[in-house]
């Protein structure tokens, strides 16, 4: 059997033209669109499922062209909602071929039914439990049009297989990702992970973690690993654990997290001595009424007065903060954007991602703007977080775009990168002065336990 596991090609960066040149032409947007190219986990995941003496060729669009002149006996698409429009025309052409075409991922979890118009088979939830599924009743001579899952939310990651990284070889990925986790407890609006994955926190076992980490290592020596959690230090004692074994592995990592890692010492002694080279903090907004909108929990909200002093005792601990940031949001007026260069400036922030309002499929945030009739654009290649689909409630559409450019303008001239850079070296030497003391009382005591 001859199999094709396919991520497709989509619009990384804006469609508008202004703001396309200048990222097209950004030294450190650049930077930013180089690391944050990585394997589609969700494909390599399923691939683990298929028997071992089957031909399977992972094909990564972003990376490598489409030979349509192969034959398959069956392919596998995985997108996300700024791939689908894509992900549809590749399931076209191999359709047309009468190939059998299976479509899963996060756009296909929370839009079934626009899917099943478009693949022979869709896997509406999590690929661990469902391909196993397809592919017992395919291997039988039969196959459902539409898988779901009985239980969403509910499958426990420690019953999961480790991914095929074997089959991303000849890919210059800069960055090898992981996931250790599933489901989030903040319920922020403008996200599905709650939702879809549920808010209870599935976590994989450290002896799961750590077998693939060794299989990255011994694959894709000295690569830079990415937690691909959407919150990776929800449960501390088991991720102070898992950092410890980390410790004499000697590599280099980068997670998404949450402030509150700030107000742990001992986490953050862990995590530098483990590593760690930055961290993504999604910060959202400046603005605390803009805050206060956009999660159930008040989470974000009740931390957003301490942001400030928090990053900078991450920061004392040589290890960089990447924040990202939505502008444009229903309580935001014109002056967010001027805040919102400051904040990222005057805390040294090692880089920021900064996007518009975007009302992806199965968020809160969609419900609410469609019911409010203020959704400007349902073509998904729109939906790049770049490019405004919605209509502002406190500004025009022309405002948020020209907002968006100059912040990002701000942030990238020369003499404000250099402040920053400046600043983050210093804390990397003195933490490097300190090694001595500080980081070899941390070794004494991973050693210890």
């Amino acid at each position: 059997m001859k199999v094709a596991l396919i991520n497709p090609k989509g619009t990384i960066f804006s469609k508008n033209e202004k703001m396309s040149e200048f990222l097209q032409k950004s030294v450190p947007m650049g930077s930013f669109r180089h690391f944050w190219s990585a394997p589609c986990l969700g494909l390599l995941t399923i691939a683990a499922y298929l028997p071992k003496e089957w031909e399977i060729d992972y094909i990564d669009e972003n990376y490598q062209h489409i030979d349509f002149s192969v034959s398959y006996d069956f392919v596998c698409v995985s997108t996300m909602t700024v791939q689908a429009i894509r992900a549809y025309e590749i399931l076209k052409e191999y359709r047309e071929m009468g190939t059998l075409t299976i479509l899963g991922g996060i756009h296909t979890l929370v839009m079934p039914e626009e899917a099943m118009e478009h693949a022979d088979v869709v896997l509406a939830g999590e690929g661990e439990v469902l391909f196993p599924e397809f592919l017992q009743d395919y291997l039988q001579g039969s196959y459902k049009k539409i898988y779901r899952e009985e239980h969403p939310g509910q499958y426990d990651l420690k019953d999961c297989i480790a991914p095929r990284y074997d089959l991303i070889k000849g890919y210059e990925y800069p960055i090898v990702n992981i996931y250790t986790t599933r489901g989030c407890p903040r319920k922020c609006n403008f996200c599905c992970a709650s939702n879809v994955y549920g808010l209870k926190y599935r976590r994989k076992t450290n002896l799961q973690v750590m077998n693939e980490i060794d299989t990255i290592t011994q694959l894709y020596p000295d690569k830079l690993l990415l937690f691909a959690d959407d919150n990776l230090f929800v449960l501390r004692k088991e991720s102070k654990d898992l950092l410890r074994q980390l410790a004499d592995k000697k590599i280099r990592w980068i997670a998404q997290t949450d402030i509150s890692i700030a107000s742990d010492e001992e986490l953050l002694g862990l995590m530098y001595a483990s590593g760690c080279q930055w961290i993504v903090i999604g910060f959202e907004s400046v603005s605390k009424d803009s805050l206060k909108s956009l999660e159930g929990i008040k989470f974000k909200y009740k931390y957003q007065q301490d942001y400030g002093q928090k990053i900078k005792k991450i920061q004392s601990y040589g290890i960089k903060v990447y924040g990202t940031f939505i502008v444009g949001l229903d309580e935001d007026k014109k002056e967010i954007f001027e805040n919102t260069v400051e904040f990222i400036l005057s805390n040294n922030l090692y880089g920021a991602n900064i996007t518009v309002p975007t009302p992806l499929p199965g968020t809160e945030l969609r419900k609410k703007l469609e019911h409010e009739q203020r959704i400007l654009s349902n073509d998904w290649s729109d939906y790049t977080l770049w490019d405004v689909v919605i209509k502002p409630r406190s500004m025009t559409v022309a405002d948020l775009e020209e907002g968006l450019l100059y912040a990002y303008t701000k942030i990238s001239e020369q003499s404000n990168a250099d402040v920053r850079l400046r600043s983050l070296l210093r804390n990397m030497r003195m933490k490097e002065s300190q090694k001595p003391d500080v980081i070899n009382n941390i070794c004494n005591v991973i050693h210890s336990t």
